[in-house]
C-alpha cells in the first residue's frame, strides 16, 4: 500500500511539473487576411498579391535563453506547385510594415512535402513576447486554394522547450473562417 501511494504522489508531481511546464512557453497561431499591397502594377511586378495570412506568438515565462533558427509550416489542402512567403517580426510599438528592416527570412516551397520552409537569416533568440507575421505572395489563381486549406506548425522546427505545446494545443493557421479585411 505505501508505495502504491509513493507512486501515485509521483505521477501526481509530475503531471503539475508539467502544468507548470505549459505555462512557462506557449506559441499561438492566429490567422487573418490582410491584402498588403492593392496597387495592379505591383500586384503584377510580384506575381501575386502580398497577404498577411497569419501572426505567429511565441510566450516565454522562463529566464532560460532559447534560440529560433527556423520554422516549417506543413501546407494541408489541395496540392500547391509553388508559393512564396516571407517571416517578418511584428515590433511591439510600431504598426507592421513589410519592410526590410523587420524581415526575418523569406522562406522556399518545397513543392514533394508541401512545407513552407522559413530558415531564419540568423538565429533569433526569443524574449518574453515575440511576434511573426507570415506573409504569402499568392497569385489570384491560388487564392481560394489557400482559404480553402490551413498551414501546421510542424514540431520538429522547434526548439525543445516549445516542443510541448504542440501536443497540447492545433498550431495551425486554418483561412476558411477568417473575413477577408481582418486588421493588423
Amino acid at each position: 500500500m505505501k508505495h502504491a501511494l509513493y507512486i501515485l504522489s509521483l505521477i501526481i508531481i509530475s503531471s503539475n511539473m508539467s502544468t507548470a511546464d505549459l505555462d512557462m512557453f506557449t506559441i499561438s497561431l492566429e490567422p487573418q487576411w490582410h491584402n498588403l499591397e492593392h496597387d495592379p502594377q505591383k500586384i503584377k511586378q510580384f506575381d501575386g498579391k502580398w497577404i498577411l495570412v497569419g501572426s505567429i506568438v511565441f510566450k516565454k515565462k522562463a529566464k532560460e535563453s532559447v534560440n529560433l533558427s527556423r520554422i516549417h509550416l506543413q501546407w494541408k489542402g489541395e496540392h500547391i506547385d509553388h508559393l512564396l512567403g516571407s517571416l517578418y517580426k511584428k515590433s511591439l510599438h510600431k504598426e507592421f510594415l513589410p519592410i526590410e528592416k523587420y524581415l526575418v527570412c523569406d522562406g522556399s516551397w518545397n513543392k514533394t512535402k508541401q512545407i513552407l520552409i522559413l530558415p531564419f537569416d540568423k538565429r533569433h533568440i526569443l524574449g518574453p513576447l515575440n511576434i511573426f507575421y507570415l506573409v504569402l505572395t499568392i497569385p489570384e489563381e491560388l487564392e481560394e486554394t489557400i482559404k480553402k486549406g490551413r498551414f501546421t506548425l510542424e514540431e520538429n522546427s522547434l526548439p525543445e522547450q516549445f516542443k510541448i505545446c504542440s501536443h497540447s494545443q492545433s498550431l495551425s493557421l486554418a483561412f476558411n473562417t477568417v473575413p477577408s479585411h481582418t486588421t493588423i
